[in-house]
């Protein structure tokens, strides 16, 4: 730098200025990069001494971090503490109790519906419910009585005021004809439920025999009584549950060790078996709807076959008269061949006699010729010659 000061100063007798500014622009913007590199020199060293300190308490904070969502010792992660929070969500849905239709069930299946309780009821467009009939349960008549009438979506949410909300429910499903009754002549209260309620075993732990043939069908009765009591031979693997010595439940993959089996009653998924329902209703009534439409065209299809028989009934009919008046024809003609046969054989027999006579005649013809010719050499002069 002290170079780049001197030498303009020494040589501004000898330079043009262009030089001399050049030169000057040179020695700072040198002296401003020394000025930078120097900041940034700093800068690294200030970053870089702190780093130790930082990744100490990254790494503290990934371990505390870890802790908090896997658990440490007896304490409970957030992940097992948001499982569990799932669970009892799923098994303690929201239930809106006392919901009224307020009007009459369109041709898409949509209803109008007045939930009194609570206030705000917490509904937002578009959640999935199920519904379901409140009142007594007949377990002699399943058609009677307390229903499940569906899943449904929240479409439209309105809020009256001081009167009850009122809210519009969509069904999930289609709706057939069977459904449709069954919603346009319910007439309330009903059940709303966010979640299908869960099938478990505690729900009818402690019923007598006699409060379980009330509440259930007679057709599901057995397994309800049975769950619990020791396994038969009967039984499939799919229906027992095995218990070690301590009379604690043991894996599927640790069978060898139970001493004894039980009758389990397997849960069912509500949801999904309704699901999976519907969808093979949708497909029966597709495959009757095809078969239907195949009986129709196998009926035309025999319906053209039997007049096609017909038509060709009455082609053999026209065609065996055709084969009389052609086997009369080919008689006709047989005759008549034959006939021309004899005719040309008679005919061969005349052409090689009129050969026969006409190579005779032809010789007799030469004979006679020659014999002309002899009487001619004979009485003619003979040429005169030397």
């Amino acid at each position: 730098m002290l170079a780049g000061l001197i030498a303009p100063f020494i040589g501004n007798k000898y330079w043009h200025w262009s030089q001399l500014v050049l030169v000057l622009s040179v020695v700072l913007a040198a002296m401003g990069f020394i000025v930078l590199a120097a900041e940034t020199v700093r800068v690294h060293h200030v970053l870089r001494a702190k780093l130790p300190a930082l990744e100490k308490n990254l790494n503290t904070l990934l371990m505390q971090n870890e802790q908090l969502l896997n658990g440490s010792g007896e304490k409970v992660g957030l992940l097992d503490l948001e499982h569990q929070l799932k669970m009892i969500s799923r098994e303690r849905g929201r239930v809106w109790r006392g919901v009224q239709p307020t009007g009459e069930v369109d041709d898409q299946g949509v209803v109008q519906v007045e939930i009194a309780q609570p206030q705000p009821h917490g509904l937002e467009k578009d959640a999935i419910v199920y519904a379901f009939e409140a009142g007594e349960v007949n377990p002699t008549d399943p058609s009677a009585g307390r229903q499940y009438l569906g899943e449904f979506r929240v479409t439209e949410t309105v809020d009256g005021g001081p009167t009850p909300r009122q809210v519009a429910l969509e069904p999930v499903l289609l709706i057939d004809p069977r459904t449709g009754e069954r919603l346009a002549g319910s007439q309330g209260p009903w059940s709303l439920y966010e979640t299908m309620p869960a099938d478990r075993h505690k729900l009818y732990a402690g019923l007598e025999e006699e409060q379980l043939r009330q509440l259930l069908p007679a057709d599901s009765l057995d397994e309800y009584l049975r769950h619990g009591t020791p396994a038969t031979a009967d039984d499939d693997e799919w229906h027992q549950v095995g218990l070690n010595e301590n009379d604690e439940r043991v894996g599927p993959e640790n069978l060898d060790q139970a001493v004894k089996f039980l009758y389990d009653r397997p849960l069912r998924d509500y949801a999904y078996l309704f699901s999976e329902l519907a969808q093979q209703r949708v497909v029966l009534q597709a495959s009757r709807q095809a078969v239907a439409q195949d009986l129709v065209k196998l009926t035309e299809a025999l319906q053209s076959a039997e007049e096609l028989g017909t038509f060709r009934e009455q082609q053999r009919t026209a065609l065996a008269s055709d084969l009389t008046g052609m086997q009369g024809d080919r008689l006709a003609i047989e005759t008549h061949r034959d006939l021309v046969q004899h005719q040309l054989t008679h005919a061969k027999q005349l052409i090689e006699r009129l050969l026969a006579r006409n190579s005779e005649l032809a010789d007799r013809l030469t004979q006679r010729q020659m014999g002309l010719l002899e009487s001619i050499n004979s009485a003619a002069p003979a040429p005169s010659g030397r």
